[in-house]
């Protein structure tokens, strides 16, 4: 008996004409417990070895490509930020440059008529007053129009 259990271990099993399963595959079914969502385990986890880290597993050389190329992805960045401050650095002081040519104009082309008697003032409404301007000299010499009740 031992020679035929031998024989039957040893035997292969021959291959279904038309069939695409191997022979030492068996056939996958349905599972016994009735839960076809589960994937089929290959291995069991118990198994799966820790390999460690990332930094361990890397040679040197790799290691020293990835540092090259994060400090010249890096560098590139700096540039495009260096790039965009520039653009809004000069978006900034154009802006601020027509700000000063607009009060400048303002001032040339304004009709002045001066207010002698300013106890009137106290009698005219809120929506007189928005027209009326007075002139102060800022800080950095320049005259500018200002709002009557401003601070």
């Amino acid at each position: 008996m031992t020679d035929v259990a031998a024989a039957a271990a040893t035997a292969t099993v021959a291959p279904v004409p038309g069939s695409s399963v191997s022979p030492q595959e068996a056939p996958i079914g349905k599972p016994v417990s009735g839960r076809t969502w589960k994937k089929v385990e290959k291995t069991r986890f118990s198994s799966v070895k820790y390999k460690g880290t990332a930094t361990l597993s890397t040679s040197w050389e790799e290691k020293m490509l990835k540092r090259a190329k994060l400090k010249e992805l890096k560098a590139l960045q700096d540039e495009i930020k260096a790039r965009r401050q520039g653009e809004r650095d000069a978006k900034r002081q154009a802006r601020e440059e027509k700000e000063k040519r607009r009060k400048e104009n303002e001032l040339k082309s304004a009709s002045v008529q001066v207010i002698s008697r300013t106890h009137r003032m106290k009698t005219m409404s809120k929506k007189q007053l928005r027209n009326i301007k007075k002139t102060i000299v800022n800080k950095h010499g320049v005259v500018e129009y200002v709002p009557v009740y401003s601070k």
